[in-house]
């Protein structure tokens, strides 16, 4: 077959062959060509049979199918908010060892750093001063106890007791309602950071802040360049003896303060744009997300810290409001020294069982800590929590830290996001849950399965596109956060009537096909057509079932419409 230049070139010799003659060549008949014609109340072109030929023209009917809706927007791999963990340590210190690099594959429960506590010697100080308090209370109580007999009746206040009591399970109670408050919102976070609000929403309001600040500046310039024009006519009207000393003096306060504000504007503007430049940053590393959840689980937990603490006293309390009961429907003899005895070893058991929460709450049990001393100091293990790669690593030796200094952010890539960027226009056709199949060029041989967890509902305003997220599994961990990927989105099947792809040509903003309306007459028809999906596309309008489209050589049959067209507007 003819490569399509040559066919059109060809086709072009034959119609100008038709149109042109000598007056010396003999007479005659010139062979039939192409040539405009009136159908209907369109104008289209007729070919003879031999043009039709050489043109290679093929057609094909418009004709019901059931289609796949798909799309392939680019795709880009980022670590999901979950997956990607800020360490910090659990009490204040000073760095002595770091033992990760960026890069590194760690476990979890591997030791990423240690850290030297004098926190958490204090801690355990308090703790061992706490036990051996407890210890002389209960010695003391025992001794007391042997001297009960002799000693007096006297009436328990059963009221102090009952009201302590009291207190104690309205603190309970209390503390159980904050923590299922705690929860819910950490769910809430969760369910944010999945669908990535809590990341975008610091980064939509540094893009608002930088929009404001902008639109303030360029309304200060202008109100800069309106004040001096106001004060330099000022000056001339003053000069000619027109205005007086005070009129000029108030036109160079209006120009002073608009600079002023013109100098204030242009720096909220550097300032709001280094802002969006350092969102913008912590957006494309997915801290917020995780900062946010790091924050709501440490919520839960200190509210649990408080929580044991409160269950412990509600069981002294409710054990003193027994006895002090006992004592005043039995009169056993007790002396006072006995009941302060008692108390005291009650204070002292509260005091050891809350430094022992204290403890815990660095994460050390009880005693623990002891097992740390090295040269006289205690130092801490900083443990990873997750099986992960060391993404950045921000500590030194010799660095103070404490609860809030990010030591780490370890990335766990056992499932990723993919985001892909879908067109608006093209948006109406993806659903969560659809199957996605996403192709890297790192692994071009193998295909990453999906679904959609996530549709934006904003558009940017930059790209015009939407984002989708697709989270895939990613054995082996060959997904890596910055890889570009192709991402292929299909919905549910579609039924409409379709043509071939090759039978669509644009024109301008137009999609236009060649009908053929009757042997050797074809007419171009604009139509509206729907993404091509395995080389066919659906019709929306301009076409009916039962239609014959051109599919190959319409580009010729558009040159040579062309061509005849040009030539009958030059003739006229």
């Amino acid at each position: 077959m003819k490569p399509p230049a040559i066919l059109f070139l060809v086709l072009l010799l034959a119609l100008a062959g038709c149109g042109s003659h000598t007056g010396t060549a003999p007479a005659t008949k010139a062979p039939p060509g192409p040539k405009l014609v009136s159908i209907g109340d369109a104008k289209g072109i007729e070919l003879d049979p031999a043009s039709i030929k050489l043109a290679g023209i093929t057609t094909a009917r418009v004709g019901a199918n059931t289609l796949g809706a798909t799309m392939q927007p680019s795709g880009e791999i980022e670590p999901t908010d979950t997956g990607a963990i800020q360490v910090t340590p659990r009490l204040p210190g000073k760095i002595v060892e770091a033992r990760v690099s960026v890069g590194d594959r760690v476990h979890k429960g591997e030791v990423i750093a240690e850290v030297d506590s004098v926190d958490l010697a204090t801690a355990e100080a308090t703790y061992e001063t706490a036990v051996a308090h407890a210890g002389l209370a209960r010695h003391q109580l025992e001794q007391q106890k042997k001297l009960a007999g002799y000693g007096s009746l006297s009436e328990q206040p059963v009221e102090d007791a009952r009201k302590a009591s009291v207190a104690a399970d309205a603190a309970v109670a209390s503390d159980e309602a904050q923590i299922r408050v705690d929860r819910l919102a950490l769910s809430q976070t969760k369910q944010l950071v999945d669908m990535g609000e809590i990341t975008r929403k610091p980064l939509e309001d540094a893009q608002n802040a930088y929009a404001q600040a902008r639109a303030a500046a360029s309304q200060a310039a202008s109100t800069l360049h309106s004040a001096k024009a106001s004060y330099d006519r000022a000056v001339l009207l003053f000069n000619g003896g027109i205005y007086s000393r005070q009129q000029l003096e108030d036109a160079e306060t209006a120009f002073n303060s608009a600079t002023a504000s013109d100098a204030q504007a242009k720096t909220d503007e550097h300032l709001s744009r280094e802002e969006l430049t350092r969102q913008e940053s912590i957006y494309s590393k997915n801290l917020n997300g995780a900062s946010s959840l790091q924050g709501a689980q440490s919520k839960v937990q200190q509210d649990e810290h408080t929580y044991q603490n409160d269950l412990v006293a509600q069981e002294l309390a409710h054990r003193q409001y027994q006895r002090a009961q006992t004592v005043r429907k039995s009169g056993i003899p007790i002396s006072q020294a006995l009941q302060s005895a008692q108390d005291a070893y009650d204070e002292a058991q509260i005091s050891e069982q809350g430094a022992a929460n204290a403890l815990e709450m660095y994460g050390v049990r009880p005693g623990q800590a002891i097992q740390g001393l090295r040269n006289g100091r205690i130092v801490v293990p900083i443990v990873s929590p997750i099986d992960g790669i060391v993404a950045a690593r921000s500590m030194v030796v010799g660095q103070n830290v404490d609860t809030s200094t990010t030591l780490a952010r370890l990335v766990n890539l056992d499932t990723v996001y993919v985001d892909a960027q879908v067109f608006e226009k093209d948006i109406e056709g993806v659903r969560v849950g659809d199957r996605v199949v996403v192709h890297v060029a790192a692994v071009p041989d193998r295909a990453f399965v999906g679904r959609v967890q996530y549709v934006a509902h904003e558009v940017s305003p930059d790209t015009r596109t939407i984002l989708v997220r697709t989270v895939l599994r990613n054995p082996g961990w060959l997904l890596r956060p910055g890889m570009f990927a192709t991402v292929v989105i299909g919905s549910q099947a579609i039924h409409a009537n379709s043509i071939p792809s090759d039978a669509v040509m644009e024109e301008g903003d137009k999609q236009v096909v060649y009908v053929r309306v009757a042997p050797g007459q074809f007419v171009k028809r604009t139509i509206k057509a729907g993404q091509p999906v395995g080389g066919e596309v659906p019709v929306r309008s301009g076409l009916q079932a039962g239609d014959e489209v051109v599919v190959s050589g319409n580009v010729l049959i558009e040159k040579a419409e062309d061509q005849l067209e040009s030539g009958a507007n030059g003739s006229s």
